[in-house]
């Protein structure tokens, strides 16, 4: 990511060069998170088709158990087997976007760029700047709706996870369900934080590095205009 570099009054050569190898290296990378954008319908289709399996599931196996009633250790088996589709269907959305992702071609620039200021320059003059523009904010967008649908996705699986494991135990010991409604939800989403908080934490701050970008880019190609070299 471009660091907004502090107390720069001027463009020089060397200093032209640097900021363009930064420049592509971001928009490199900006062009994954707009990859995302491809599989992201793909991804929420295949995680919310799993969850109606689950529960189309869940649901046969309650009418089933009003019609010839299921044993104790049949159930827990069919509940916690049924918890592996949601699990598989993340487990693949996730992949899915990573195979997008790594898919995206990297570095065209550098053979180009390894031919000096003159090469650099004529890389900035032929660039689209508004277009440039357009791509980091949808890019923005693209990286926090996915982390947003990726963190809901894990949520319900713990809460489904939650809710059967923490009630076969209950039950087991207690002889009545105890986990379930707002409290397992909270608690769910307190594990997921837990969980993810190194990942959340990353893309918070790459979105903030995308916000500085854009307004260094601003500032750049401004006094692009205005340079003499």
């Amino acid at each position: 990511m471009i660091e907004k570099d502090a107390q720069i009054s001027q463009l020089t050569e060397d200093n032209v060069v640097a900021k363009v190898a930064e420049l592509m290296e971001t928009l490199d990378q900006v062009k994954k998170y707009n990859a995302l954008t491809g599989s992201l319908k793909k991804f929420v289709l295949i995680v919310i088709s799993s969850v109606l399996v689950f529960f189309a599931i869940a649901a046969s196996v309650g009418f089933l158990n009003l019609v010839v009633p299921l044993e104790r250790p049949q159930f827990i088996v069919i509940a916690i087997l049924s918890l592996f589709i949601p699990i598989i269907g993340i487990g693949l959305g996730v992949f899915l976007i990573r195979k997008k992702v790594s898919s995206v071609k990297m570095g065209d620039w550098q053979p180009e760029l390894s031919n000096g200021f003159p090469s650099a320059l004529k890389m900035l003059l032929e660039l689209d700047w508004d277009s440039t523009f357009e791509e980091i904010s949808f890019g923005r967008f693209s990286y926090a709706i996915y982390g947003l649908f990726k963190t809901a996705a894990y949520w319900l699986v713990v809460c489904f996870a939650f809710g059967i494991i923490g009630n076969i135990i209950s039950f087991i010991v207690l002889q009545q369900p105890l986990f379930g409604g707002p409290v397992s939800g909270l608690i769910s989403l307190l594990i997921v934080y837990l969980v993810l908080r190194e990942d959340l934490s990353k893309r918070y701050r790459q979105i903030r590095a995308l916000d500085s970008l854009l307004w260094e880019l601003r500032w750049f190609s401004n006094e692009l205009k205005r340079a003499e070299f």
